[in-house]
């Protein structure tokens, strides 16, 4: 059953506008009294019969009850910026892979340093990857794109740790930590922590970004012997977490 994003499922009537009404009927030639499943965002869920047409808006109405998404552990991806466009593949990935939110982070060595306008215009694009690939993926919620900044700023911003958070860092020089070992040791512990991973830009972070990362309560991991781009490392980390709660 086709699947798309609107603002509110709760009511009777259900509207669609903009560009996901065009979508609707001019890429999926949907037509009157076809199903789709109708999603807001938050969680809340429904199938709605699409009723009438005109230019930029589609009439619908509810015709089952609202299902609501079952919560449970967040998981935030942070990863400092990549070079070219790969942080579209990330946004995407990330999407497919569970995550909730996704904080784009500038460090040390990032070459990569939007500002302005430019990164205003990123983020546009981020979301609309990120509600595309929600859609594709049929999740019942998109992630948060927040806006870039700096990873000292954001370290400041989490500091100190919750207690119901659990912090991983991927860090090449760690030799003796394997993320297996810390999945594994999170699952039998029952697993009800949020998880952030926190992926470092070309280069790695700096001894001085470590300590700071240490410090706020970030446990470092390795990937193995390979030393992987970021934008792999993302996703590796990512699909490890999937499948360890995978049920």
């Amino acid at each position: 059953m086709k699947r798309i994003f609107v603002e509110d499922v709760t009511g009777s009537k259900v509207t669609i506008t903009g560009n996901d009404a065009h979508h609707l009927s001019r890429s999926l030639r949907a037509r009157r009294g076809d199903r789709i499943t109708a999603v807001d965002g938050t969680g809340n869920c429904a199938v709605i019969e699409l009723i009438d047409f005109d230019k930029e808006t589609i009439t619908a109405r509810r015709v089952s009850d609202i299902q609501r998404g079952f919560g449970g552990r967040q998981i935030i991806l942070a990863d400092c910026l990549p070079k070219q466009n790969r942080f579209d593949t990330i946004i995407e990935k990330a999407t497919e892979l569970g995550v909730n939110v996704i904080e784009p982070l500038i460090s040390e060595r990032t070459i990569a340093r939007p500002g302005g306008v430019r990164a205003q215009s990123k983020i546009e694009r981020w979301r609309r990857i990120a509600k595309e690939a929600a859609e594709q993926c049929a999740r019942d919620t998109i992630p948060t794109i927040e806006n870039i900044r700096e990873l000292d700023d954001w370290l400041k911003k989490i500091s100190p740790l919750d207690e119901d958070m659990l912090l991983l860092f991927c860090w090449e020089k760690e030799i003796a930590t394997t993320i297996r070992e810390v999945l594994g040791n999170y699952v039998l512990t029952g697993g009800e922590k949020n998880i952030i991973v926190l992926i470092g830009p070309e280069g790695g972070f700096s001894d001085r970004e470590v300590r700071e990362i240490k410090s706020a309560g970030g446990v470092s991991v390795t990937l193995g012997k390979r030393i992987l781009k970021t934008d792999t490392a993302a996703i590796s980390v990512l699909a490890m977490i999937n499948y360890a709660f995978m049920e």
